[in-house]
């Protein structure tokens, strides 16, 4: 199914979070499909590109390939991060899966209290995740490839919503219940200069809000795709940043998947202004992708 995704996507550059042994079948049904794509997997994350792959690099929780287009090497790197401490949904009135420590004692099941409102606290446990630490990691790399002369494209699942989309104008939109946050992944990236494709093209949070998370996979138990069953949990986490370079433009960027959502245990099909591309092919996860189109001059 995925393999049917990609192809009818057209992207030539795909990054895959919890990939695991499933990349080089992948890979494989691509080629049968009569689409030749390169692979590389280190932990749970893989990239597969059309363009060849001349160096493959480990971190925690992402993996980096180098990539030649044209006369262009493009460092690209997929990621998924921490699922844990997912501080997205304690405004939500759920708690956030921490092991150990504050707010752990609720681990995924509904705060008797209510929403947790105090952004600061809020702020702790996304801290406490560790992932904002693994993109201050990303970025001090990514210096590194620039000064190598590389461009530079990221992408996967933060697990962790965008500074962009919990803003004033969204406050009392999605259960965030007033919280207004600047979520410390994009944030770090914002401030380094990267920029977030999706909103990049479209800046309104409320018009487009790009959700990414829960999809309503069609094969699938509501059960199967919900955490936070009672409350309005959708969130934009899965994401593709660049950084600003002169060889490469930003053309478009859509949601890969299907128009549903789940909103409070049910299935709903979004209102929203968001351009999908939508595939003939069953949808195979309960994320929705991020299509980025570039051009990448020499």
């Amino acid at each position: 199914m995925i393999a049917n995704v990609i192809k009818e996507s057209g992207a030539s550059l795909v990054f895959i979070p919890e990939a695991k042994e499933t990349t080089p079948e992948i890979a494989a049904k691509l080629t049968a499909l009569g689409v030749e794509f390169h692979q590389t997997i280190t932990g749970d994350t893989a990239i597969l590109s059309s363009y060849p792959i001349s160096e493959a690099t480990q971190f925690p929780f992402m993996t980096k390939a180098v990539v030649t287009v044209g006369s262009i090497e493009v460092a690209a790197y997929a990621a998924h991060l921490e699922y844990r401490w997912y501080a997205t949904y304690l405004p939500r009135g759920y708690g956030a899966g921490v092991p150990s420590g504050e707010f752990s004692e609720y681990g995924w099941d509904k705060i008797p209290g209510g929403a947790v409102t105090d952004a600061a606290a809020v702020n702790r446990v996304n801290e406490a995740s560790g992932r904002p630490a693994e993109i201050a990691g990303f970025i001090a790399d990514a210096r590194k490839e620039r000064r190598r002369g590389r461009v530079v494209i990221m992408g996967g699942d933060f697990n962790e919503p965008s500074t962009l989309d919990w803003t004033r104008r969204t406050a009392q939109l999605f259960d965030h219940h007033g919280v207004v946050l600047k979520w410390g992944s994009t944030q770090a990236l914002r401030e380094a200069g990267f920029v977030d494709a999706y909103r990049k093209q479209h800046p309104n949070p409320v018009s487009h809000p790009g959700f990414t998370w829960p999809a309503s996979n069609p094969n699938a138990p509501v059960s199967k795709l919900t955490w936070a069953p009672e409350a309005d949990e959708r969130d934009r986490i899965d994401y593709v940043f660049h950084y600003p370079d002169s060889r490469l433009r930003l053309v478009d960027t859509q949601v890969v998947g299907p128009k549903g959502s789940i909103v409070r245990n049910e299935r709903v099909d979004e209102t929203s202004q968001d351009s999908f591309v939508l595939t003939d092919s069953p949808w195979p996860t309960d994320h929705k992708g991020v299509l980025a189109s570039y051009l990448v001059r020499g």
